[in-house]
Parts: C-alpha cells; sequence; structure tokens
C-alpha cells in the first residue's frame, strides 16, 4: 500500500470508532506502555492531540512517565509553516497557547529544546507498517525534525490499528519508529 491510501482508510477507520471503544482502546495503550523498560528521561517531545481526529490522548502516557521520571520536561512542536521546520518548545504551567494554521495547538512562548537534547518523542501518526514506518498527515515536519535527533532518541508511536504489511512508498528521508503501542501489542523496530 502507498501512503495516500494507508492515510485515506486509517484516518476514516479512526473517526469511525465510538467514542465508548475509543476509551476502551486508550486505556488498553496506557496499560501496553506501562510495560514498556525505557531509559531515563529529561526531556520529551510530545504533542497536543486533536480530538476532532480522534488522535491517541498521549497526555496519559505523559503522567505516565512523569511518575517515573522525577523532573521530565515535555515540549511540543512549534511549526515554522514558511520553512517546513519544527522546533521543539517547553510547555510551560500557565502558559500561553495558539492554533496553527493546521488547526494544532502550540506554545506561543518558551525555551527552545535543540534536537540534540531530546531523548523520547511520542510521533504522532495514523498508521504504521512492520518496519515501523510511520504515516502521518503528509507535510513532514516529523520526519526533518527526526533526521536532526540523536539516533538512539526512542520515538515512539501510538496506533489503535495493527501493522499494515509494508508501506510502499518509503524514502531516505523517513525516519522509523523505535517502538508502536497498540491496544493489544507493543511492536519494538
Amino acid at each position: 500500500m502507498i501512503k495516500n491510501t494507508v492515510r485515506k482508510e486509517y484516518l476514516q477507520r479512526r473517526m469511525e470508532m465510538q467514542e465508548e471503544e475509543l476509551q476502551q482502546q486508550i486505556a488498553l495503550m496506557a496499560f501496553n506502555f506501562r510495560k514498556l523498560v525505557l531509559p531515563k528521561v529529561k526531556y520529551l517531545l510530545s504533542y497536543f492531540p486533536l480530538v476532532n481526529r480522534r488522535e491517541f490522548d498521549v497526555t496519559v502516557c505523559e503522567d505516565i512517565l512523569k511518575q517515573s521520571n522525577p523532573g521530565l520536561q515535555v515540549a511540543w512542536p512549534r511549526l515554522e509553516v514558511d520553512s517546513s521546520d519544527m522546533e521543539a518548545c517547553l510547555v510551560e504551567k500557565g502558559g500561553l497557547f495558539l492554533k496553527n494554521k493546521f488547526n494544532v495547538l502550540e506554545p506561543i512562548s518558551g525555551v527552545i529544546v535543540p534536537p540534540e537534547k531530546i531523548e523520547m518523542i511520542f510521533v504522532p501518526l495514523v498508521a504504521f507498517d512492520s518496519r515501523g514506518y510511520r504515516v502521518g498527515y503528509g507535510k513532514g515536519y516529523y520526519d526533518r525534525y527526526l533526521a536532526r535527533c540523536r539516533p538512539e532518541a526512542t520515538k515512539i508511536g501510538f496506533s489503535f490499528f495493527e501493522a499494515v504489511g509494508e508501506i510502499e512508498d518509503i524514502n531516505e528521508f523517513d525516519v522509523p519508529l523505535s517502538f508502536c503501542i497498540t491496544p493489544y501489542r507493543i511492536y519494538e523496530f
């Protein structure tokens, strides 16, 4: 399957999920996330989940990480739309946020964490394949950012669905995940 086909099919499947099913899946995925043996983390790049796209609520896993990593600093992406670039901006308690042109909430101000300091990234996705490659929303911000991070940074995706066989149109700019958490399985790549 190619990315556009996968994106269309899995976005539709996600949108068709009933609220009760969605909440059950989130609970199962959080349970699986707790099973991971992860290194200590000081800087996490997370994101604000888009409810209108029925994204997994990553704040549940942020809270789990905070329990085992006192002092964890969470950043969210801030897009540089003109340059197609992205930076990790620390989320400040009481900080101000703005929706960008993609309707994604991002910090207006805050300390920028250089990519080489980020130890773990929660990577948004629509679907993923058996090799750890993901299909996102098609703009490439994350792949460009991940290429600037340390190779050993832990990249975690969350999917309500199991892996698709193989995404055929992977290119040299695509960066695979380290793990993908689903309701019924933890994939390690």
